[in-house]
């Protein structure tokens, strides 16, 4: 994918160092860790390793609102991460979009739009054949944004000792 993609409200940029202190700032937030898994005690160091791990991955985007230039959330944009079995079931290649919206920024379709922009980027190129994305059962937010964008669900798998319901958007 583009290193940039703007859409009417935002942009979607390569994550990089110069998004670390929004980054940290947004992810202090106790409720969005338990909200998409993060640890409840995550001290500024652990993000701060968390953030870059997530410098280094190729399909991180940070999204920032394009009138005040504030980091909203950010988008990862991996290869699917689904156990083998649930995997092989699927058509051709695939997609996992992994989201997290910061305070202030929730409930304003920001989400919407950036999910929407990545899914669309990923229709035109035909790059992958479905779009994967995983939310825990009690995250309703996540749960009725990808229901609405068309995804279906395809089943569950655990991560550690946390369900994770899968949605699939075929493309």
């Amino acid at each position: 994918m583009e290193k940039m993609i703007a859409t009417k409200r935002l942009f979607l940029r390569q994550m990089g160092l110069s998004d670390q202190d929004a980054f940290l700032q947004g992810t202090a937030d106790r409720e969005l860790r338990r909200l998409y898994g993060l640890p409840d005690i995550m001290p500024e160091a652990q993000r701060e390793r968390f953030f870059r791990r997530l410098c280094d991955m190729p399909g991180a985007y940070s999204i920032y609102e394009t009138a005040s230039g504030h980091l909203t959330g950010f988008v990862l944009d991996v290869p699917p991460e689904l156990p083998e079995d649930m995997l092989s079931a699927l058509p051709g290649q695939g997609r996992t979009l992994a989201f997290a919206s910061f305070r202030p920024y929730q409930r304003r379709g920001y989400m919407r739009e950036a999910l929407t922009s990545v899914i669309k980027r990923h229709s035109q190129t035909k790059d992958a054949a479905f779009i994967h994305c995983g939310h825990f059962p009690f995250n309703e937010p996540s749960r009725n944004l990808l229901l609405s964008l068309g995804f279906q669900e395809y089943g569950q798998h655990t991560v550690g000792q946390s369900i994770i319901i899968d949605k699939i958007r075929f493309l």
